[in-house]
């Protein structure tokens, strides 16, 4: 009776861990996706942590590409002696250009270098014409869109204009040369208003066209593709600029220069 007894508790057990087995299986299985899971959860983190380190190690590179070119330039500017205008006379604004794709060549000539510098000179000039605006129209600013230049971003441009050599010698300075800019003692302005629109001036910012050149305003202006107002904004940039000893480019309305090339060269330091 006793080995009947003992062979039904055992057959009975076998029963029950027979029964259990696909619940014990299921529960392995999810144990063991758990930990594979985690597993390549562990790895591809690592991966995205490898990645992400790659991705900042290549941003830092750049970072300090365009802060080693921007020390150059502030560092050949400095050395050329030339002046932030802006310390001399808050009022201007200043929007390089060429600090942006906002121009004729569509592309970025100066990375984040932002400030205006002019020869000393030049910068006082310009600040006397701030003062002359201000007086005149107070809340009007001027606002720059380039001041003193590298020869680098010079050739450049001259590379970039597909015209031939007499004409494109209108609009920049061969490089060989060297232009005002480079010695900073040219700039490039329009005006703002006390709502910080620029002035209608009848063509934007380096345009090539016969409308953008001082000679022709008469001209245009009989044939209708200039109107009085553009002109009269053109006419008192104008009269400040010369007010404070600048002189016109007959083919730039916005481009002032505040000494001759050869008293420059004379008397400044070119900006490589």
């Amino acid at each position: 009776m006793p080995n009947r007894f003992m062979k039904e508790l055992v057959a009975y057990n076998w029963l029950k861990i027979f029964r259990a087995f696909p619940a014990v299986l299921v529960l392995g299985m999810f144990f063991l996706a758990t930990f594979s899971n985690c597993d390549k959860a562990t790895k591809k983190t690592n991966k995205t942590i490898a990645a992400d380190k790659t991705i900042q190690q290549k941003d830092t590179n750049k970072v300090a590409d365009l802060r080693s070119h921007l020390s150059a330039i502030e560092s050949n500017i400095k050395a050329a002696g030339l002046i932030d205008i802006q310390l001399l006379n808050p009022d201007i604004q200043v929007f390089l250009r060429y600090a942006s794709d906002n121009n004729f060549l569509h592309q970025n000539l100066y990375d984040a270098f932002n400030k205006a510098y002019l020869a000393d000179e030049c910068a006082k000039k310009i600040a006397l014409a701030q003062t002359f605006l201000s007086r005149t129209k107070p809340g009007f600013k001027l606002l720059v869109w380039d001041a003193a230049r590298p020869v680098s971003a010079q050739q450049l441009m001259w590379d970039a204009l597909d015209m031939p050599f007499e004409e494109r010698t209108k609009y920049v300075s061969n490089p060989k040369n060297h232009s005002l800019h480079n010695y900073g003692c040219a700039v490039d302005l329009t005006i703002q208003d006390s709502l910080e629109n620029e002035l209608d001036m009848g063509t934007d910012f380096d345009d090539f066209d016969t409308l953008a050149q001082p000679q022709f305003e008469w001209l245009c202006l009989q044939r209708g593709t200039l109107n009085p107002t553009q002109i009269e904004n053109r006419k008192l940039l104008r009269s400040l600029m010369k007010k404070a000893g600048f002189t016109i480019l007959p083919s730039e309305w916005w481009h002032f220069n505040c000494c001759s090339r050869v008293y420059a060269k004379e008397h400044y330091i070119v900006v490589e």
